[in-house]
């Protein structure tokens, strides 16, 4: 019996932390329920350049590296392929749907150190600046956001990097952390 007191007061504060925490996903997937999923891969992608497998990380407001959004498909950190079409990018988590990224929409692509729950080497992480539709009460904007993944082989990483740089055919704005050299 001596026990069985600060047992219970030991779960009760592991099931208020537990109630905190869905409470707290659930507010933050409320307030970015605008941001909408970017579409499934068309069949009209253009020719497959490349597929590269992945542990995806995040996908985050520009320039808010720490905060993370709950787009669908992207909410959640999992193993994934990064695969790279003559048309845009395909983010293929395992368990999600595809998010497949138009060129149009791609703002540049480069390198990171970190991102929210995550530090690696120096440009360990492949950074991707895309734009994303919100709608809210029937008005369309777009966003800025930033999708993070680590791609498993470093040389896949840097295949990664010239290939969608040599789609993007402008200038790399915004600049990015790290380049391909």
């Amino acid at each position: 019996m001596d026990r069985l007191g600060p047992a219970l007061i030991v779960l009760a504060i592991l099931l208020l932390l537990y109630a905190g925490m869905a409470l707290g996903w659930r507010a933050r997937k409320r307030r970015q329920a605008g941001y909408s999923a970017a579409p499934e891969t068309p069949q009209d992608a253009g020719q497959l350049l490349l597929e590269a497998p992945m542990l995806y990380v995040a996908t985050t407001p520009a320039n808010q590296p720490l905060e993370r959004l709950t787009i669908p498909g992207l909410a959640f950190r999992a193993r994934g392929t990064f695969i790279v079409w003559e048309k845009g990018i395909t983010l293929s988590l395992d368990g999600e749907r595809d998010v497949f990224v138009p060129l149009a929409r791609i703002r540049s692509i480069g390198t990171s150190t970190y991102t929210i729950d995550r530090v690696v080497e120096s440009g360990g992480l492949v950074r991707l600046d895309w734009i994303s539709e919100i709608t809210t009460t029937g008005d369309a904007t777009t966003a800025d956001v930033e999708s993070y993944a680590r791609i498993l082989d470093s040389g896949d990483s840097i295949r990664v990097l010239s290939t969608v740089q040599s789609l993007l055919q402008k200038p790399q704005l915004p600049m990015q952390e790290g380049s391909i050299a």
